[in-house]
């Protein structure tokens, strides 16, 4: 038996789309053929494709071939060209928009609502349209302002979940074990808005602004820098400074404040707080 990899569904994928347009009525002999090839693929490889693929893999493989057609149809919309025989009232081509994935959160889990989810025609059970574990947190860093409480602020984002103002924002210094945070808060961004449908919303309250305490790190040394965002119970956390900007990558290797001394250092896949061992009188 032929390995199957991850391009392999990659592609399957795109050229199941590709047949939608064909109808709406589930193409027996091509969904029963991708079946096949899904359901001889590794677990694992399944489990790292994006959402949309993740679900209609996992549909394919448990048998549910009608509600894989319509996820495909959900996702093929603004993807795949269709052939319409009319036109709008003002004789323009008519345009779809690519859909947003709309999601569930009901913590620990993150369900995709694509068609054909708790449609008790179909009884496929909740976990094959569960996405949680493909949600990454995006993080990115604009300013940093040293002084007697430092600032960090920048976007972040949980992929797929539209942000909201009030999701919980954590900034995190790590040191041997020891956990130290500070709570932050939500900032409209309207810079990170999209035009389209699918990103009008996403980030559109993904600004996040934190003020740190030095003095709460109890021990000199390094403490890496990670920032924590929470959705309904859900929540990830991402490396700080692995993404940032030119005014903030400035604060880079100087002093954020003197009392006690600590600086800001890159290293380790990102940022951390440098704590200078203070000398006893």
């Amino acid at each position: 038996m032929v390995a199957v990899a991850k391009e392999d569904l990659v592609a399957l994928y795109e050229s199941l789309l590709a047949a939608t347009p064909s109808g709406e009525d589930p193409p027996g002999e091509l969904l029963e053929s991708a079946a096949a090839v899904a359901g001889s693929a590794d677990p694992a490889i399944v489990e790292s494709l994006p959402p949309r693929a993740r679900v209609v893999m996992r549909l394919l493989r448990h048998g549910h071939a009608t509600p894989a057609w319509a996820a495909l149809i959900d996702g093929a919309t603004g993807i795949v060209k269709h052939d319409f025989r009319a036109t709008t009232s003002s004789g323009a081509s008519r345009t779809d928009w690519p859909l947003p994935i709309l999601t569930a959160v009901e913590s620990p889990d993150v369900f995709a609502q694509f068609p054909g989810f708790r449609d008790p025609r179909y009884g496929v059970p909740d976990e094959i349209y569960e996405v949680g574990a493909a949600i990454k947190l995006r993080c990115h860093v604009d300013d940093v302002i040293a002084g007697k409480r430092p600032v960090l602020a920048g976007w972040a984002a949980l992929d797929v979940l539209d942000t909201e103002p009030t999701e919980s924002v954590v900034v995190v210094a790590r040191h041997e074990g020891v956990e130290i945070s500070w709570p932050g808060s939500r900032q409209r961004r309207p810079d990170q808005v999209g035009g389209s449908r699918d990103t009008l919303r996403r980030r559109a309250w993904s600004g996040w602004r934190v003020a740190i305490d030095p003095s709460d790190l109890s021990a000199a040394g390094r403490w890496t820098l990670w920032l924590a965002i929470g959705q309904r119970g859900f929540s990830r956390r991402a490396r700080i400074g692995k993404s940032a900007g030119d005014l903030a990558e400035r604060a880079v290797g100087h002093p954020l404040s003197r009392k006690p001394p600590v600086s800001l250092v890159q290293g380790n896949g990102g940022w951390s707080l440098l704590v200078a061992a203070q000398r006893r009188r």
